[in-house]
């Protein structure tokens, strides 16, 4: 074999390394223009290779992410640098969280290597562990409020009621005031109180399919009457290991939020799920890994939710509606984490998705078809 067969014999392996491998590979020019992507790259921004190849990097990342830096300290250095769980916003307002590796390519003066690794489900799971400390948080503000604040509170609306018979017919819409925020603000402080622990969950053999459908017809029935639902479950999913009622509030929040993301006018909901194989993660504070084979997806064609929110979406008080008390996410990745499960959000090109990865109950098989 001679020295070009050679060569091109290892250049094709190389090139079949980086076809294999799992995370997005884009190799840039002195120009920044991206001069090869490899099929993980092209899941991530969601085009085809054709498509994104000769273009520059610009047209497919904001100038001013993180990615953009990495690349730049790198021409100036010369070294590899890393940043690991980055908020990459893509286009179409989608936002990935990803590690982000970027190395010089000796051979060619002001190329660049960069490797864009997707954060894994532990790395979720490690995040919504303080999300789960952030609603403790909440759930001792919510005690404290309950004894300084939603007692005294009953004492105003007591007094207000005891005035309303004296005041003239024009001032009782002042009273009535008075009663309705009265109201509203032990409604929040309630609230903030579902995030007390009360001890382990009952748990038992949950069908998901019960569930979804009971949520689905209070949708319908109720905030969600105008739009449009899609259903797809599969039949032979097992049962999960939870509680019925925790897990009703969980997907109903999660499509109350849908239903109030969705434009008025051809507002879609899609409710999925499917058994994934070979997901586990580790029991805290033991050996024990526990499976979560049971995803269930809530779907929509809203607008998404902007990358400055991304990463916060779960935490309290952090709301993307203008009247919203920002508890509702929070009390779901609570509720899921008390489950042992995990929820995840992404942005996609036509609306949002939420996934919730669940348990299955351990005392027997698969759920019967329902």
């Amino acid at each position: 074999m001679d020295a070009s067969a050679a060569a091109g014999g290892a250049l094709r392996l190389e090139r079949m390394i980086l076809n294999a491998m799992a995370s997005g590979v884009l190799a840039l020019d002195d120009a920044l223009r991206v001069v090869f992507v490899n099929p993980a790259a092209e899941q991530l921004f969601g085009a085809s290779r054709t498509t994104l190849e000769n273009r520059p990097l610009g047209e497919l990342v904001p100038s001013d992410s993180s990615l953009f830096d990495l690349i730049r300290r790198v021409q100036l250095a010369g070294n590899s640098v890393s940043d690991y769980g980055v908020e990459l916003p893509l286009s179409r307002n989608v936002t990935h969280l990803v590690d982000l590796h970027v190395s010089p390519l000796a051979e060619h003066a002001g190329h660049s290597l960069a490797i864009l690794h997707p954060c894994s489900v532990a790395h979720r799971l490690n995040h919504q562990l303080t999300h789960r400390g952030g609603a403790r948080s909440v759930a001792g503000l919510g005690a404290t409020l309950a004894h300084e604040v939603k007692n005294p509170l009953s004492g105003i609306r007591g007094a207000a009621q005891l005035l309303e018979p004296s005041v003239a017919e024009d001032e009782r819409p002042l009273i009535r005031l008075i009663c309705d925020e009265t109201d509203r603000i032990c409604a929040l402080v309630d609230r903030m109180e579902q995030f007390a622990d009360h001890g382990p969950i009952a748990r038992r053999a949950v069908n998901i399919y019960q569930v979804l459908e009971h949520v689905r017809r209070l949708a319908e029935s109720g905030f969600g009457r105008n739009l449009r639902f899609e259903a797809h479950y599969d039949p032979s999913l097992p049962e999960v290991d939870g509680d019925r009622d925790q897990l009703v509030q969980v997907f109903l929040n999660l499509v109350k939020n849908a239903a109030e993301a969705v434009p008025r006018v051809g507002g879609e909901i899609r409710l999925s799920t499917q058994y994934t194989h070979g997901l586990s993660v580790r029991v805290a504070n033991s050996t024990e890994r526990v499976e979560l084979p049971i995803t269930v997806q809530v779907q929509d064609n809203g607008p998404g939710v902007s990358a400055e929110i991304v990463g916060h979406l779960f935490e309290p008080f952090v709301s993307t509606k203008r009247s919203g008390s920002g508890l509702g996410l929070s009390l779901v990745a609570k509720i899921v984490g008390d489950h042992g499960g995990v929820v995840e959000f992404a942005n996609q090109s036509r609306g949002t998705v939420f996934r919730v990865r669940l348990p299955a109950y351990r005392g027997g098989g698969r759920a019967r078809e329902s």
